[in-house]
């Protein structure tokens, strides 16, 4: 059962910030899944680096990171603008004026020869630089090419590149004609041959013989010798002043001063805000070689689809990635308590009391009778056996251990063998600083007002006096992120019990949920492994029942 979905519009499968191997392998698994069996473009996302034990996790079974993904603020690349009409700035007015006709968007962006963008003209400016210059010319350079292209015209004689001065019509006698003409100016002129060599002599800039006439022999060479272009036209010389008020180069026509621009990559939000200050129709979007990508107005801005996104592994706002309040949550896929996320439609929501969010994938697999490859079901059991801790946690159920089981022998893996290498490569701090150690699984919840951040790392063996070095580093994060309590847990998978290193200034509040007494920051908790089912739910109770 396929349905299509434009590459334009990708669907970003995203896990929790500070990932685990769950929040990352679930994102990969559900990723693949929603391309093979919805034929959409599901893109797996991940909110920070990934830890040791899940890039060992992705080298063993040889599959890609996903990517690194800062936000979900819709961007202009996101969106669809308009395509950009460019003009070369020597382009003639008419050239751009019949682009503008045949396309119906109104404004045109000016590039050099090498495509960079240089400025905007409209179809307002076009108009009124032709209704203005019907007779002068004299402040622009008009190259000859576009005189004769516009003109339909022949050049006889090629006297320099360009055309200026005023625009004479030589209609009225030899004695009015000679007394007008001024050095450069342009003629036009019928088959006129006393007239037309008159104003070579007096050293006119260009000669335009109308109604297809062509010069005779003297008057050619005299505009040989005086450098003079002569150029015939079918054109009347009504038709030919048009023409020439017609060839006049974008470059004197355009706008290019305080020309506002945006890149791909810039936020609707941010440009928005701009925009508003403004009174300009079309903005440019620009690459960052100053390519022309497109134009944009405020009606895009107000007609976008924000991005489309898939959470699994988590539904909190203090969990998922930024700017997800301007996204579209297709489906929450998740096996956490409800953290309060709201959507504006109904959703596919999947919340289910498991050991870890790759069972429920599998499952979801099985119910459309699809099954992953060695690969993606290597990484979905390597999840399940991460969360449940070998199905040795609390929060491990049947299914967990049934799906893991099932998912072990599609990936041919020994569970044990494989169990022991993976929590060995994670369990490893040698190199790791305390922030590292800290936010290697963290998690922040919001009970009302109070702040809580518990952390979870698995280790084989006590860690000595890094502890210390890790509690100095809570103590300052508590202070800096305005935490009420910040707890890691330091959970031995081979005791079958967590150590807690704690700061905060509600000290009864941990007492009372876990019902012991404390004389210092750390202590242990025998049977402790599952920061879901036994931390997170007790800290939470105890919260409440301080504020009543």
């Amino acid at each position: 059962m396929r349905q299509n979905q434009s590459s334009k519009n990708p669907v970003y499968v995203i896990g929790h910030k500070n990932p685990d191997t769950d929040s990352i392998c679930s994102a990969i698994a559900y990723s693949y899944f929603k391309r093979e069996y919805d034929g959409i473009n599901a893109i797996p996302c991940k909110l920070g680096p990934i830890n040791r034990e899940t890039e060992f996790v992705l080298n063993y079974f040889n599959t890609e990171e996903p990517i690194y993904i800062e936000n979900v603020y819709t961007q202009i690349k996101d969106i669809d603008y308009e395509k950009p009409l460019c003009a070369n700035m020597a382009w003639p007015m008419l050239a751009a004026w019949q682009l503008i006709q045949d396309s119906g968007i109104r404004t045109i962006c000016v590039v050099d020869d090498s495509d960079k963008f240089i400025g905007l003209a409209t179809l307002g400016d076009l108009a009124k630089v032709y209704l203005s210059q019907m007779n002068n010319i004299e402040k622009y350079s008009i190259p000859l090419k576009n005189a004769v292209s516009v003109l339909s015209g022949e050049v006889i004689n090629k006297g320099n590149d360009t055309l200026g001065g005023n625009i004479i019509v030589a209609t009225m006698s030899l004695e009015e004609v000679v007394k007008r003409i001024k050095s450069g100016d342009t003629i036009i002129v019928g088959d006129r041959p006393h007239i037309q060599k008159a104003a070579i002599k007096n050293n006119v800039g260009t000669l335009i013989i109308v109604g297809g006439a062509k010069p005779d022999n003297e008057t050619l060479n005299l505009a040989k010798e005086h450098q003079v272009n002569l150029i015939s036209t079918p054109y009347d010389a009504f038709d030919a002043v048009k023409c020439i008020s017609q060839s006049i180069p974008l470059s004197y026509i355009m706008k290019s001063a305080d020309i506002v621009s945006f890149g791909e990559e810039e936020y609707i939000h941010e440009i928005t805000n701009t925009m508003s200050k403004y009174k300009y129709r079309n903005f440019p979007i620009l690459d960052k070689y100053g390519t022309v990508l497109g134009l944009i107005s405020r009606r895009h801005i107000l007609e976008y689809e924000a991005k489309n996104v898939i959470l699994v592994d988590h539904n909190e706002f203090s969990q998922t990635v930024e700017g997800i309040n301007e996204a579209a949550i297709l489906e929450i896929i998740d096996h956490h308590r409800l953290g309060g996320i709201v959507t504006d439609k109904p959703i596919l929501f999947k919340n289910q009391p498991v050991g870890c969010t790759s069972t429920i994938i599998y499952e979801t697999y099985q119910n459309a009778k699809i099954t992953p490859p060695p690969e993606i079901a290597g990484i979905m059991c390597a999840a399940i056996l991460s969360d449940t801790l070998v199905f040795k946690s609390p929060t491990c159920t049947p299914r967990d251990k049934k799906a893991a089981l099932n998912l072990a022998a599609i990936a041919e893996i020994d569970i044990e063998d494989f169990a022991g290498r993976m929590f060995k490569e994670g369990t490893e701090l040698l190199d790791k600083s305390p922030e590292k150690i800290f936010f290697t699984d963290f998690k922040e919840f919001h009970v009302d007002e109070f702040k809580i951040g518990v952390g979870q790392i698995n280790v084989m063996s006590d860690i000595g006096e890094l502890k210390n070095e890790i509690l100095s580093f809570m103590k300052d994060l508590k202070e800096k992120g305005g935490y009420d309590i910040l707890l890691l847990m330091l959970t031995n998978i081979i005791k079958e019990g967590s150590e807690i290193l704690w700061v905060s200034d509600y000290k009864n509040v941990i007492e009372k949920a876990f019902s012991i007494d404390i004389n210092e920051n750390i202590f242990y908790l025998p049977g402790i492994m599952s920061r879901k089912n036994q931390v997170i739910p007790p800290i939470v109770k105890a919260v409440k029942l301080l504020k009543k």
